[in-house]
Parts: C-alpha cells; structure tokens; sequence
C-alpha cells in the first residue's frame, strides 16, 4: 500500500512515526516537507521524500495523483495548500484522509467558529482526525467527527530509545536534580519555576538544571543554584536524564508536551502543569509525580513533596512512569492508523 505523508519537517517524533508505519509489510510512503529540513531522513527503505517549494499548488496535486496512494496523511489544517489539496484527494480518489491534531479544545471564539465552519472546511478535507490523546478527542468530536472517524496516537516519541535511562542504576546513588527541556519562552512558565525554587529554603542537595534554547535564556545564566545549558541531540537528551532525578515542565500551555513521554520512557518521576496535554497521560499524582496547576505555589509544593521523597520512593517513582510509559507507543499509533487506511480502502 502506498501512502502520501504532508508534513511540516522532519522532527523525531515524526520520523518514528513514519518508520513505524513503514515496519508493516508492503507499506511504501511519499513525504512532503513544508519548512526546509534541517535534515532529509536518508537511508529509510521504501520512503521516498519531496519539498513542497519545489510544486506550485497545481504540481503538487499531479504529483499525488500520479502516485495513487491508498491514504493522505496531512499535518493539521495550519498550512493552506496542504487543506486545497487534502479536499481535492477526497473528492477525486475518494481515499482516506487522516489529518495529525495535537490541538486542545478550549472554548475560545476562534475554536468555535472552527466548529460551526467545520462541515465546510476541517470535514471537508479529511475523513478522520489522528489525535494525541484525550485533550484533543474532545475538539475532535466538537468539530463534528465521529467515533469512528477518530484515530488514537499519533504523537509517541521513540520509547525504546529513551528506555535506555536505567532507573535500577539510581538505587545506589540517586541523583538529586531536577531537569527541565524545552525552549526559553514565556509559555513554557521557567518564571514560575525560579521563584518556586528560590522559595525553597532547604533544597537538601538538590539543583535544578535547564536545558534549551531560547529568547529568554540570558535571564537564567546567573541564577543561583541553577545549571543552563544549550539545547541538545536525542542522545545527548538521554545522558542528562542519567543524571536526571525529576523531570519538571511549568508550562502556562502546552498543546501535548512530547517531552513529558520522553521524561516517563526514561523513567523519571515527573512534575508537570495539568494544561499540558500529556499530563493526563503520563503523569499521575502520588503515583509517578505531581500534576500541577501552572501557579508558584502549586509547583513549590511539588518540588518540595519530592524532595523529602527517599530513593526508594524516588525510583518507584520512576518504575511507574516507564509503566505509564508503555500506553502509547510510534507502533501502537501506527498500527491503529493502518487499520483505518487500511479497511477505509478495502471499503
């Protein structure tokens, strides 16, 4: 079976998700990249990539056309030709097309526009939605989809990679720092999590570390007790988390947060603001961590709960988060993706 992917870049999570599909035999798939890449995935058998500056409009529908593919595969509704050409697929080859959606309902005038507009536009492009999780299956059904219409996972980051963290190996000298990924702007809430941190009178040996880049970032770099550093590879990612005792992420929004999955593969206890949209999936009060609200207070109480947590607690901690972990996976979100390509197809 073919399958045209129209994606925005080639980001991990992306590129896990494609190779998962591609794992099932007789899969063969055409990517299109809107943004320039900072890499062209190379090597991958059976994928074949194009860049979407190099068709107008027009060409880019000849091409997919050309291609016969059993299934459109589109990143959202953001980028405009993709929508023009996902509505063109659906009427001439008259093939599933699912479209990625991390997006949360909120309620806000512009969501609810979307919503009435929907039969016009959204459901006219695409036959199903591939959500994230629960967040977004409910903007799913507002806009009108059915439950049938609505596949599960689509956003997993590389569980077996980051599964390379050993949380047995911190028994015997568990490291006491708290670790936040991610970029230094406003909505990620690092403002929230200074001053929580220098409320905290007696850190007992912890620090907390920081690593990303961003317009903010010269704000941190002098304060105390706190370690900056640059934004980093996936590999690189995971020997910070070695030396990791819990993940924190302060955000005042986050439509997913793919890194909360990346924190609980590694086997992380996890402290995370209940807006992000993976929280409900990975993180577990009592349990594996803390959800919080994106308040100082909130995440003070937090920081300090585990910091007169033991090892012991600290790593039963990080078990549950591996076990959490395991609820979504790049295979799992593939296969249900297949299946509905797959019987759509046959229908």
């Amino acid at each position: 079976m073919k399958f045209v992917f129209l994606v925005i870049n080639y980001m991990p999570h992306q590129l896990v998700s494609i190779r998962s599909v591609l794992k099932i035999p007789g899969t063969e798939i055409h990517a299109f990249n809107f943004k320039d890449p900072h890499t062209i995935p190379q090597g991958i058998d059976q994928l074949y990539t194009y860049e979407l500056r190099n068709f107008s409009r027009a060409e880019l529908l000849s091409k997919i056309l050309a291609i016969n593919p059993e299934g459109l595969v589109v990143a959202g509704w953001a980028v405009k030709d993709y929508v023009w050409v996902a509505k063109e697929i659906r009427s001439r080859l008259k093939i599933p097309v699912v479209s990625y959606s991390d997006t949360q309902w909120r309620g806000t005038w512009r969501q609810r526009i979307n919503c009435m507009l929907s039969p016009w536009h959204v459901k006219k492009a695409f036959s199903h939605l591939w959500v994230a999780g629960l967040y977004q299956y409910e903007y799913a059904r507002k806009l009108g989809f059915a439950k049938s219409q609505i596949v599960y996972n689509s956003l997993s980051c590389d569980v077996r990679l980051f599964r390379q963290v050993s949380v047995e190996q911190k028994q015997t000298n568990y490291p006491k720092n708290f670790l936040f990924i991610g970029r230094f702007v406003p909505v990620k809430g690092l403002d929230l999590l200074l001053e929580a941190w220098q409320q905290i009178s007696n850190k007992n040996g912890w620090t907390l570390t920081l690593v990303g880049d961003g317009v903010l970032k010269k704000q941190f770099t002098d304060c105390q007790g706190v370690i900056v550093k640059h934004f980093m590879s996936q590999k690189e990612l995971i020997k910070e988390m070695e030396k990791a005792g819990c993940f924190v992420l302060p955000s005042v929004f986050e439509p997913w947060a793919l890194v909360i999955h990346e924190a609980a593969a590694a086997g992380l206890p996890i402290i995370a603001t209940d807006v992000c949209g993976a929280v409900p999936h990975f993180v577990v009060s009592g349990y594996n961590g803390f959800q919080v609200q994106p308040k100082v207070g909130s995440i003070k109480h937090a920081l300090e709960q585990v910091i007169q947590m033991d090892t012991e607690q600290l790593v039963q901690f990080g078990r549950n988060s591996e076990k959490l972990a395991e609820s979504i996976s790049p295979e799992r979100g593939a296969a249900q993706l297949f299946s509905v390509l797959q019987n759509e197809s046959a229908s």
